[in-house]
């Protein structure tokens, strides 16, 4: 139930706050490592022509920039080529001039919880999930929502 009476609030108000606090209550023990996804992988040396088929092909939002030993190394968003084509750069331009270094990431560990700040707090909406520098996959918010929504709508109907 809801801890304290606000006589101004509404049923529908009232039923989101009983809502959100099930979902938090059965979701508290799940991780990114429970949750990631897949997430598409490019070389640093590759154009960005390359970058968008390779968005396009995985029907992605975001691309992990990786060393040729695989360490993590930036990302390569929708927008990054979209501002990329707005600045008339050309499509063999190397992703290392529109790709962001300075990579938000969730550790195998981050609970729903602390995903859901690090989106919120560096408003993105997906970041890799990485290990010692190893990306492992990733997580989003249309990820975390749906799989949230999902189960609570299943434990529902049981």
């Amino acid at each position: 139930m809801i801890s304290s009476y606000d006589a101004d609030m509404l049923p529908c108000e009232a039923a989101e706050r009983i809502s959100v606090r099930r979902i938090a209550a059965r979701e508290r023990g799940r991780t990114a490592a429970d949750l990631m996804e897949p997430i598409p992988t490019i070389t640093l040396k590759a154009s960005i022509h390359e970058a968008a088929a390779a968005l396009v092909e995985a029907g992605r939002a975001i691309l992990a920039v990786v060393t040729l030993q695989g360490d993590l190394t930036g990302v390569v968003t929708r927008w990054d080529l979209t501002r990329a084509i707005a600045q008339g750069l050309p499509d063999d331009q190397p992703l290392e001039q529109i790709m962001t270094r300075e990579v938000i990431v969730a550790s195998p560990s981050d609970s729903i919880l602390e995903m859901v700040r690090k989106l919120e707090h560096h408003d993105i909406s997906a970041m890799p999930v990485v290990e010692q520098g190893t990306v492992l996959g990733m997580v989003s918010a249309d990820l975390l929502a749906r799989r949230s929504l999902l189960r609570l709508l299943q434990s529902q109907m049981d």
